[in-house]
């Protein structure tokens, strides 16, 4: 048999392009792992460093934070802003668009009536120091709307989590 030149060569430089191919369709996208996933909703992940950045953050204002307590709070705010985003809120940052959420979904339709006021009031009388009730209405107010809220965030929160698929896949140390 005789092979011309030309055509061997070819043939040569056809399997090696062929063989190059190949080879780098079967090779991973990239060369390692560049974020650990932590946790997911839906198809939505927190990765190892949107974990480190929170817990950093909160935990200097929230002494005893757990990282379990971390991840919670960052699922519930990735459900809070894909429902936002459902919604077509604006905000300026992502806890001004949590907040209005809250605002609309939530705090509307909370009412401190004045019979709940005076009764925490009479109920805590002497942890208030006396004070008169005119000079605490409002704080009370306050505080018993923001309960209220917090109460009904979370119910609105179990909710919502219901329809969604979550899984934390490790809790990393603090």
């Amino acid at each position: 048999m005789h092979f011309k030149p030309k055509v061997l060569f070819r043939a040569i430089v056809l399997k090696l392009t062929a063989l190059l191919i190949l080879s780098l369709l079967s090779m991973p996208a990239y060369g390692g792992i560049i974020d650990r996933v932590v946790a997911f909703i839906d198809d939505q992940a927190i990765t190892l460093r949107d974990f480190q950045q929170y817990y950093r953050l909160a935990s200097r204002f929230h002494k005893g934070l757990t990282p379990e307590k971390a991840i919670e709070t960052l699922i519930n705010r990735l459900i809070i802003l894909r429902e936002a985003y459902r919604m077509k809120l604006k905000g300026s940052s992502d806890d001004e668009l949590i907040n209005t959420y809250i605002d609309i979904k939530i705090r509307a339709f909370v009412r401190v009536s004045e019979d709940e006021i005076i009764r925490f009031y009479r109920a805590n009388r002497e942890r208030l120091g006396g004070v008169a009730l005119d000079d605490v209405r409002d704080q009370i107010e306050t505080l018993l709307r923001e309960k209220k809220v917090n109460s009904l965030l979370k119910r609105h929160l179990r909710r919502l989590k219901q329809g969604s698929y979550i899984k934390v896949n490790y809790i990393p140390e603090s």
